[in-house]
């Protein structure tokens, strides 16, 4: 479910303005988050990190307007509730497309997550609700701890669905940390807001 966004009275107005008619409006945050407590309560629970990961961001993104908002037939809309589609990888090491969709809470979403993980590997396809607008698009990229990323894109300014990459767990003194990268159209949101999503991303995970 979603509603249009009233534009005129929105308080970016004059920033969508601003970057609307840029060729290339995104813009690209990676930093290290620390999942030593989420590390430590997945191995002991029984949980796939990724998908922990995975829930954290998801969760704290609804929870932050500005990652619902999207540009859909025309319109700027405000959804209820988004998703995820993730990059996942075959055993031929080729890679193809998941979709999770947001559970109420981590126990539920690992359980569902692994079967999606099973069913999508079968059917190895990009074409994963490709055309839907309420999803984050993510990637796993669990050998390197990148420290900047920059993704393949067909610079289409109308494109409003942010990009979110996962890099390789790393161990910093006695935390454990890991790369994210977002990536997001200035259009929707700016670096305050993906600043949120990191603040509020780095409570969840220490909150286990």
């Amino acid at each position: 479910m979603f509603t249009e966004l009233d534009v005129e009275n929105w308080p970016r107005k004059a920033t969508y303005d601003f970057f609307r008619d840029y060729d290339d409006p995104f813009f690209n945050f990676t930093a290290n988050v620390d999942v030593t407590d989420l590390y430590r309560f997945t191995r002991e629970n029984g949980l796939s990190i990724s998908l922990a990961s995975l829930y954290s961001v998801m969760t704290a993104a609804n929870e932050i307007r500005e990652f619902r908002i999207r540009l859909h037939e025309g319109r700027l809309v405000e959804f209820d509730r988004i998703h995820a589609t993730q990059t996942i990888l075959n055993d031929d090491e080729t890679f193809s497309f998941a979709y999770f969709e947001m559970r109420p809470d981590l126990f539920e979403f690992d359980r569902a997550g692994k079967i999606a993980v099973e069913k999508y590997k079968k059917l190895k396809t990009f074409d994963v609700e490709s055309d839907r607008v309420d999803l984050i698009y993510f990637s796993v990229i669990p050998w390197v701890s990148f420290t900047s990323f920059k993704h393949a894109t067909r610079l289409d300014r109308t494109q409003t669905v942010p990009r979110i990459v996962f890099g390789k767990i790393f161990d910093e003194g006695a935390a454990k940390m890991m790369p994210l990268s977002v990536e997001a159209n200035h259009t929707i949101m700016d670096g305050l807001h993906v600043g949120k999503l990191f603040i509020r991303c780095q409570e969840l995970m220490n909150s286990y």
